[in-house]
């Protein structure tokens, strides 16, 4: 019971990182968010330059790079709480089918009761209901 609600919790909780986390990353795609509002945007040493042509190439060349790392960076977020959210669906899953075989593997004196399955049942229910408000 508690590797099923463990990784129950577990199941819950990363779903809910990663909802958070597309959410973050929309707010950051925003315009109000973009490059040109960004206090990195107006960096001193660059301003600092007296050939107009030669501010404006490095100005447009730091924006290409800060733009491309971010987007580099988010999709690693993503990707890792996308793998992080599979794991630990794959291993909830697991851990409800070695249940239920060893209900069916096992003697009648030493399988779980189906009130104690419900009630397992229902204790991953109220982790989900929990995990999903905290969220």
């Amino acid at each position: 019971m508690i590797q099923i609600c463990q990784s129950k919790y577990e199941k819950e909780t990363s779903e809910q990182e990663y909802e958070l986390l597309k959410q973050k990353i929309a707010y950051y795609n925003l315009p109000s968010q973009s490059f040109e509002c960004s206090a990195i945007s107006h960096h001193p040493l660059i301003d600092s330059i007296q050939n107009l042509t030669v501010q404006e190439a490095l100005k447009k060349q730091f924006k290409e790079v800060a733009i491309q790392s971010r987007i580099t960076l988010f999709n690693m977020y993503l990707k890792s709480a996308e793998d992080q959210r599979e794991e630990y669906k794959k291993k909830h899953e697991l851990n409800v089918k070695k249940m239920d075989a060893s209900q069916h593997t096992l003697n009648n004196n030493e399988k779980l009761s189906s009130t104690f399955v419900q009630l397992i049942n229902e204790r991953c229910n109220k982790i989900s209901e929990r995990i999903k408000s905290t969220y």
